[in-house]
């Protein structure tokens, strides 16, 4: 079998995935906690491609008896295989999901198709929630035995209409009635699993189920989906070697490159994951990509980027949560709490203090999303591809370091000319724009931006900090004053607030200036030489 081949990439189906001998990373042994809670409802949300469905389908195996597929992993031996249930599994990603109507016909259609495996006739006169819960009673009559409910991306058709809310919310009420079935019929059921990508509050989704466990940040499960470093090196060394003989690298080399694009998601701040879809894409093709990103576009954070014209949860090195992982509502779009669900950001620390709210610290998870987020906001906003501004920011960073003001004024003039001028007419502030634009092009090439939380809409003092560089950059906007004088003041700032004096201990320290005037821009490059 050719090494490629045990490779699940694409695949969410337990069983094809063990039939044909495929790599799979076992996760049995925290199913097995989940049953030792011995609760009904049960609730997990992570980013899309990270797993859910595979964990769904191999739940779907385990109540189905299915002994024989589970023989190299840990619950083999841990698990009743003489109890069989009957099993529902919804699939929401089937739900159409920009007609509440259509919606509701396809998910009647989809209960009632359920309903003859069984031979069970619904009456599809009937709302959808009746039938449903009609559904799992007559089951569980019918065989003797409690039902389980399975229910992956239960919120897809929300989130795809998060830009129109009128659609959303009728869609989120609509669900709403849909899942509330599954309280009416408790004693039906033996077991109920639901995931999604966002985390709605049990008042507007789950309202009925108020005894739902929610598995999301419990660090118990934190590793339930994804592949932990561990997992990464056990299951996939003979992927690591075979790449590490084509890059030419040391394993290890080999491994830290993996680990800066691929690892970093974290949903308990301990316990830190790799992104399967990304990691199985990686070792398919050996090359390093923005592979997870690719899979599908959040035009949705555009929308509410827009709406606030404020980035600074991308660039504030404090950003952080506290107590419980936030709750998603459409009436309130929160880009943070979009951000985190949606897989953008993570958790990156876990701080306890006795007596206080749990601390979260967040992040940007790795080089993947840091470069591929950047990319796409910067090239919706000058009207160019992730593949077209990627190459001019790399080129950027040179010219920086080489102190080419010359050729890095022709770069930003590029940026510059590129931008889509209609924009000014939406946007009341042209500063905070510019900001937006400039430090977007500087995390795409890489650079860590240090120093005081940065407000946009404020006075920004910046320190870039890539390699054994440390560049300090001062942003001056203004409708009157010429370009010159601006960067005069910049410059002068720089040195006379001492931004600098901390890291002269770098190869190189570089003062940039960047000046704004209406449509124009001019940039001024200075190498700091220390005085003796």
């Amino acid at each position: 079998m050719d090494l490629k081949e045990k490779l699940s990439l694409g695949l969410a189906d337990f069983e094809y995935i063990i039939t044909k001998n495929k790599i799979y990373v076992d996760k049995t042994d925290l199913i097995e906690k989940i049953m030792i809670i011995e609760r009904k409802y049960y609730f997990l949300s992570r980013p899309r491609r990270f797993g859910k469905s595979l964990l769904i389908s191999t739940l779907k195996n385990l109540f189905e008896g299915k002994k024989e597929l589970f023989k190299n992993t840990y619950i083999y031996d841990n698990w009743d295989w003489d109890e069989t249930y009957p099993i529902i599994h919804l699939d929401m990603m089937k739900i159409p999901k920009d007609n509440k109507e259509l919606l509701k016909l396809t998910l009647s259609d989809y209960i009632s198709k359920i309903g003859e495996e069984y031979n069970i006739k619904l009456n599809n006169d009937l709302s959808v929630a009746y039938n449903f819960s009609t559904l799992i009673e007559k089951i569980s009559e019918n065989t003797g035995k409690e039902v389980v409910v399975l229910i992956d991306e239960y919120d897809k058709a929300i989130l795809a209409n998060v830009d129109n809310e009128e659609l959303a919310i009728s869609i989120r009420d609509t669900l709403k009635d849909f899942y509330g079935a599954l309280k009416s019929v408790e004693s039906s059921l033996k077991f109920v699993f639901i995931t999604g990508v966002s985390k709605f509050a049990k008042t507007s989704i789950f309202s009925d189920l108020n005894n739902l466990v929610d598995l999301t940040i419990r660090e118990e499960f934190s590793t339930i989906c994804g592949y932990t470093q561990k997992e990464l090196e056990n299951y996939f060394k003979d992927f690591i070697i075979t790449s590490s003989e084509k890059h030419k690298k040391r394993k290890e080399d080999l491994l830290e490159s993996i680990k800066n694009w691929y690892n970093g998601y974290s949903w308990d701040g301990v316990n830190f994951l790799y992104n399967p879809y990304s990691i199985l894409s990686f070792f398919d093709t050996n090359e390093f990509d923005n592979y997870w990103f690719e899979t599908g576009t959040p035009s949705f954070l555009i929308s509410v980027i827009e709406k606030q014209n404020n980035m600074d949860v991308l660039f504030d090195k404090n950003l952080s949560l506290f107590g419980s992982f936030p709750n998603f509502d459409v009436k309130n779009l929160d880009l943070k709490t979009i951000l985190l669900q949606s897989g953008y950001l993570t958790i990156k620390e876990k701080i306890v203090e006795f007596d206080e709210l749990t601390k979260y610290s967040l992040g940007i998870p790795n080089k993947e999303v840091r470069e591929s987020l950047f990319s796409y906001i910067l090239g919706y906003y000058i009207n160019r591809t992730g593949e077209d501004t990627y190459p001019i920011a790399k080129n950027m960073f040179r010219q920086i370091i080489s102190i080419d003001e010359i050729g890095f004024q022709r770069s930003l003039e590029l940026l510059f000319n590129s931008i889509n001028y209609s924009l000014h007419s939406k946007l009341n502030d042209m500063e905070a724009f510019y900001h937006i634009l400039f430090l977007s092009w500087m995390r795409i090439i890489g650079f860590d931006i240090q120093g005081e939380v940065i407000q946009l809409k404020n006075r920004l003092d910046c320190l870039l900090i890539k390699d054994d560089y440390a560049i300090i950059l001062e942003l001056k906007y203004s409708k009157s004053e010429s370009l010159d004088k601006l960067l005069d003041k910049a410059i002068n700032q720089i040195i006379e607030k001492g931004y600098y004096e901390s890291y002269q201990n770098k190869k190189k320290i570089i003062f940039v200036g960047i000046a704004f005037k209406n449509k124009e821009i001019k940039c001024r490059l200075q190498l700091f030489e220390a005085k003796n």
